[in-house]
């Protein structure tokens, strides 16, 4: 008896299941357009058949080039990039500065090894910074640059030399 119940019960859910899979035919494909009468066979008159002039016309007041670079200090093609441009300011080291003087120095190590002697107005890293100062513990970059809106934007990143190890007497 059990099994009869169980049984029906599963012919009763297949039966189910087929009759929800049925789904309502799909949407007749739409008319084709209306075919276009011949101007040719068709007397028309003459003003018909010429098209309305369009009255837009394009003016670049108030808009910025999409072509122009966001780089104020773009080098041109002529230029040649000078040596402490070839890297990002993040690889390069501060090894020594010389204040007290009317033309304060620093010196700069680059990944290879190098090093280079820095002064005010230098460029310096690949987004043509410039050295705006040289204190007494820090060298500091100006990086200037226009954003995609035309707005000049500066950033200005400081260079400081490590911290001298404390020596620690047990």
């Amino acid at each position: 008896m059990k099994l009869s119940v169980s049984r029906s019960i599963l012919f009763l859910a297949a039966g189910l299941a087929v009759a929800a899979c049925d789904s309502p035919p799909p949407p007749p494909p739409p008319a084709p357009p209306p075919a276009l009468p011949d101007p040719t066979s068709a007397a028309a008159p003459e003003e018909e058949l010429e098209a309305p002039e369009v009255a837009y016309s394009y003016t670049p007041v108030g808009k910025r080039d999409p072509f122009k670079s966001i780089f104020e200090n773009a080098p041109q093609s002529s230029e040649k990039l000078q040596e402490l441009q070839k890297f990002q300011l993040d690889q390069l080291k501060i090894v020594a500065i010389i204040t007290g003087r009317a033309t304060p120095y620093a010196m700069v190590e680059d990944p290879s090894g190098k090093g280079h002697t820095l002064t005010r107005g230098k460029l310096i890293g690949k987004n043509f910074g410039r050295v705006a100062s040289i204190n007494p513990d820090c060298v500091v970059v100006k990086e200037e640059y226009r954003d995609y809106t035309g707005r000049k934007v500066t950033n200005e990143l400081s260079m400081c030399l490590p911290k001298p190890e404390v020596a620690k007497i047990d």
